[in-house]
């Protein structure tokens, strides 16, 4: 199956980087059973007319390095076990051999809207005196001189104009001609905002009436099952420097959502037919620290982690292992009620850590990313002095060399430098969310609010000779990596070393 998510306006690329991390550290989607899904493929599209924002660079960057890494890993087959298993590809990916031109780019291309102003987009100068009259009624004048380049500024009613564009596209096309019996669709968007509030029940409309595909598809789209993952507000920004400008204004937030929540039960969560399927709520107003001022034409919104984030990252999995006949009558084939689902922490406070969550979440979350954390602290810091003994000159030998790859400096500069930078964003937060405590290095002492279980002598130790006794150990089965790369069996030896030991030496990780 795969799982297209549309990823919209700024909050859907910070919520796109946080399910990177997840999916980095082995969360997968889980079915009623307990195990993960198998045969799950993500297809992140990213859609932002506002190609600067910081937050969609540094999102974009973090996929494709994700991608180097699975690949290198796994080639392109889709079940995995441990880091970076989850399949993620672009839409140019899974189109080879299509006669639609497409860029290798896990971001729409929305090149028509340019560096316009709306007014120019929409001909405004071109319209007769009435219309001129109808258009000033419905767009301030701010709206009008607005550059497309720079996002939709919490102006939904221009975004709403602007994507309808979309189902004309390539990108779009090559969607729907993709869209295959079993897939799924999960849209990330805020409901407070511009272009995610405008561009979730626009493109769910382009789907359930099957824009821009061929008959092949039509059905598929129709009926398929489409979730969504509905931001409300969770952050505020501070006063504008410029007492003139007042594009976006704090105040707006509420009336906005209560507006746009009214809009949607009318047309996607409420109405029979075209309805999507699972709506996902969040939101965490007055929980955070106020954000600079920014339009999008001043720093180029580069915003820092948030929890809520890192929670919405966990619905499109949710969704995916939702049963099909909780979402489609078994009999009829038509489309259920639509489901919703809200979240809440088990422990409220401004200071989190893996214990602040429900025993679901835990259970997802917790040991991946324990596993993946002390994976970073490993090869940063003991790694590299055991190259030449032990597991390392078992085949596939790992040779000094290694650490001068292209793997290497994507894995370790390029995702875990987004990686730490995501943790620290977190913790710098006002709702600050601590899994592993800053700037410890000790692998002991790294988690915070769990100790090692006591030994004989003491706490037991934690460190990088510990993996190294037990990926030697693990190492002599000379047919576990038989025909396998380097890259994989470093990590493969590491996750299945971090799994004992985190069982035998931590206390309480579940």
């Amino acid at each position: 199956m795969r799982l297209f998510i549309f990823a919209i306006g700024g909050t859907g690329s910070r919520v796109l980087k946080s399910l990177l991390m997840l999916s980095a550290a082995g969360v997968r989607a889980v079915g009623a059973d307990g195990k993960p899904l198998p045969d799950i493929e993500l297809v992140p599209i990213i859609i932002d007319p506002h190609k600067s924002n910081a937050d969609l660079k540094r999102t974009e960057q973090l996929l494709g390095a994700y991608r180097a890494i699975r690949r290198q890993l796994y080639g392109d087959q889709v079940n995995a076990e441990g880091f970076f298993a989850t399949k993620i590809s672009s839409l140019h990916d899974i189109m080879r051999g299509s006669q639609v031109a497409l860029d290798d780019s896990f971001i729409f291309n929305l090149e028509s809207m340019g560096s316009k102003k709306f007014r120019d987009y929409i001909g405004y100068d071109t319209m007769d005196a009435a219309n001129q009259a109808l258009t000033s009624l419905l767009f301030a004048d701010y709206q009008l001189e607005n550059k497309m380049s720079i996002g939709f500024v919490g102006s939904p009613n221009i975004g709403s104009v602007a994507l309808n564009s979309i189902k004309d596209s390539n990108e779009f096309k090559a969607f729907t001609g993709a869209f295959a019996a079993g897939d799924r669709i999960f849209f990330i968007s805020s409901i407070f905002g511009g272009t995610g509030a405008a561009g979730f029940p626009i493109l769910v409309k382009n789907i359930r009436q099957a824009a821009g595909s061929d008959m092949r598809n039509r059905a598929f789209l129709q009926q398929a099952p489409i979730g969504g993952l509905t931001m409300l507000p969770y952050f505020s920004l501070m006063a504008s420097d410029d007492k003139n400008d007042h594009r976006i204004d704090n105040s707006d937030f509420i009336v906005k959502t209560q507006s746009a929540l009214e809009y949607y039960k009318d047309t996607i969560t409420g109405r029979m037919g075209d309805h999507v399927n699972a709506i996902y709520y969040l939101g965490d107003h007055g929980h955070n620290r106020p954000y600079e001022y920014d339009p999008g034409d001043k720093r180029d919104q580069k915003d820092p982690a948030h929890l809520v984030e890192l929670v919405g990252a966990m619905a499109p999995l949710n969704f995916a292992a939702i049963p099909q006949e909780q979402l489609v009558d078994p009999v009829t084939g038509a489309q259920l009620e639509t489901k919703a689902f809200e979240y809440g922490l088990a422990s409220d406070s401004d200071e989190l850590n893996f214990a602040s969550f429900g025993s679901e979440t835990r259970s997802l979350i917790y040991r991946p990313l324990v596993k993946f954390h002390l994976l970073m602290l490993f090869l940063r810091t003991g790694f590299i002095e055991q190259i030449g003994k032990g597991y390392t000159q078992d085949e596939p030998r790992l040779e000094r060399g290694f650490t001068t790859t292209q793997f290497w400096r994507t894995l370790t500069e390029q995702f875990m430098g987004g990686y730490t930078d995501w943790l620290t964003e977190l913790h710098d937060n006002r709702r600050e969310v601590t899994f592993f405590v800053p700037g410890v290095w000790d692998m002991a002492m790294a988690i915070n609010g769990v100790s090692t279980r006591k030994g004989l002598l003491g706490h037991k130790t934690v460190d990088c000779d510990t993996f190294k006794a037990e990926m030697n150990r693990l190492s002599r089965d000379s047919q576990l990596y038989k025909g396998r790369t380097p890259e994989f069996k470093l990590l493969d030896l590491f996750n299945r070393a971090a799994s004992k030991i985190i069982t035998e030496r931590y206390n309480n990780i579940n």
